[in-house]
């Protein structure tokens, strides 16, 4: 976020200093979405289910991501206010990692529940790692950040389809 507002900033005319204080107001804008999605997340996953609310997360991050660094990143005029804007809803669809802490407990006997919660919390970062390279080959190929970045999005789009073969665990107790 800080890196990518820097660069819009800076190609709007703007000075070094008013792009660091950009960077570092919509990197705040994102954390304070973040927190505040992480305070919906439970209640919507009690309304609508654990997956359903996943996949709300899901798809948002994917329209935001997208739509940030595919379309806003390449915008000549308003690109900074609307790069504010996409941070903040990058930042509520970035609370989709709240869903993870109290269902995948759901769906785990008392024996393994911690070392199936490590397992498959380190899984997701361990191919986050990979992706960082993968993005660094996009940057070399597309010679810009915002194509490689945008395409990350997609990432979210096989999250959806693989929810329908999670458990919803909604309305069950933990698992023995």
């Amino acid at each position: 976020m800080p890196a990518e507002m820097t660069y819009i900033a800076a190609r709007s005319g703007r000075t070094a200093m008013e792009a660091a204080r950009l960077a570092s107001s919509s990197t705040g804008l994102l954390g304070t979405a973040t927190v505040l999605g992480a305070l919906i997340v439970p209640l919507l996953a009690e309304w609508l289910g654990r997956r359903i609310t996943l996949g709300f997360f899901f798809a948002l991050m994917f329209f935001s991501i997208f739509l940030a660094f595919g379309y806003v990143f390449y915008m000549q005029e308003g690109a900074v206010g609307w790069f504010m804007v996409s941070a903040f809803f990058l930042g509520l669809g970035g609370a989709n990692f709240i869903v993870y802490s109290f269902w995948l407990p759901e769906q785990y006997g008392t024996e393994c529940r911690a070392s199936a919660f490590a397992f498959t919390t380190n899984v997701g970062r361990s191919a986050a790692a990979g992706f960082t390279f993968l993005v660094g080959a996009g940057v070399r190929h597309f010679q810009t950040l915002g194509t490689p970045v945008g395409l990350t999005a997609f990432t979210f789009v096989v999250g959806i389809f693989l929810l329908p073969f999670g458990e919803e665990t909604k309305g069950e107790s933990l698992p023995a």
